[in-house]
């Protein structure tokens, strides 16, 4: 008799917890479904649009930190040499542009084409800049005609680059 006393008090507990179980099983499996849903790419291609604009972001960063007059800016020190000066300034352009390599992915070839173009001719220009100095020359003087030249040029190399980036992101857009 005491066994059915006992049963008859543990069998409401009991149901209440097979019920509670399978209840929570199947909540449990709702939430599954719901977080699987939550991180598949969204059907507009969201995710990869936005690395896409990232990646046009850092190239015109890198082209702006590029620009002859902000390189001038950033880099020249008190006392520092002609030589000193313009090794740091190619360095610098050289280090920029391998850590933006990977945003090549992102854009057309074209537009890659015109950032290592860009990239040479800055160079290039650096590089004739110096030899105008001359040996006898300071990191000044350099910083000085790399200013005046960047004056008088219509678009430097960088400022093209940019305008095709704008154009390319433009028509992506569309």
């Amino acid at each position: 008799m005491e066994l059915i006393e006992i049963l008859a008090y543990l069998m409401p507990s009991i149901i209440v917890l097979f019920i509670a179980y399978f209840m929570f099983r199947r909540l449990l499996g709702q939430f599954q479904i719901a977080q699987n849903q939550q991180d598949k790419p969204s059907v507009g291609n969201e995710k990869p649009k936005h690395i896409n604009y990232q990646a046009y972001e850092r190239l015109v960063l890198y082209l702006e930190r590029i620009n002859p007059t902000n390189m001038v800016l950033r880099s020249h020190k008190n006392g520092m040499s002609l030589k000193a000066l313009q090794s740091d300034m190619i360095k610098g352009i050289r280090e920029e542009y391998e850590h933006n390599l990977s945003q090549q992915i992102y854009v057309s070839d074209e537009i890659w084409q015109t950032i290592k173009q860009a990239r040479q001719e800055t160079i290039n220009l650096v590089n004739l800049a110096s030899q105008k100095v001359g040996p006898a020359g300071s990191a000044k003087d350099l910083g000085k005609l790399l200013l005046e030249m960047s004056t008088k040029v219509d678009k430097l190399p960088h400022d093209v680059a940019i305008h095709y980036l704008k154009e390319e992101l433009r028509e992506k857009n569309i």
